[in-house]
């Protein structure tokens, strides 16, 4: 079974991340830390974007999907060192490219994933706002069960699924 852990880096995305990772390990899941970087010329859809995008905006746009595989590792590495590498658990790391909802919903249909985690908020919120709620349209379009992760603010560290 495999469990797709959505992490955007945010306070909310970091604690979507430790707190997945420990429900994959007690469910016996396999555990996927996805992330999903904006795609610079998505604003340009419907257009022949060769006449806009030049191949330095292209590297820009690998330079991007590096640093946030970097990043990624790093997130990986510190739930790693506070909840220890569980043997019958393995762990990848995916990073994306596009409209996150998406790309996570694509990803797990492709994988054939058992439970999506994705955090209630996102980084931006006015992203959210504008956009809509990546946790709302993964929900309501996934090939699978998702659990929504909320903090509790009163308890901090105790996870309200």
């Amino acid at each position: 079974m495999k469990m797709l852990i959505a992490v955007d880096f945010s306070p909310v995305g970091r604690e979507v991340a430790h707190q997945g990772y420990r429900m994959a390990v007690k469910s016996g899941m396999d555990a996927v830390f996805f992330h999903c970087t904006p795609q610079a010329s998505r604003f340009l859809e419907g257009y022949d974007i060769r006449a806009f995008v030049s191949p330095a905006e292209k590297a820009s746009q690998q330079d991007i999907k590096a640093a946030a595989t970097r990043k990624l590792d790093k997130v990986v590495e510190d739930v790693l060192a506070e909840t220890g590498k569980a043997g019958g658990t393995s762990i990848e790391e995916f990073v994306a490219t596009g409209e996150a909802a998406e790309e996570i919903i694509k990803y797990a249909k492709e994988k054939d994933c058992d439970l999506i985690v994705v955090g209630y908020k996102s980084y931006s919120a006015i992203a959210e706002i504008l956009v809509g709620s990546t946790a709302a349209k993964v929900a309501r379009y996934a090939p699978c069960s998702v659990l929504i992760y909320r903090p509790d603010k009163e308890n901090k560290g105790t996870p309200k699924f």
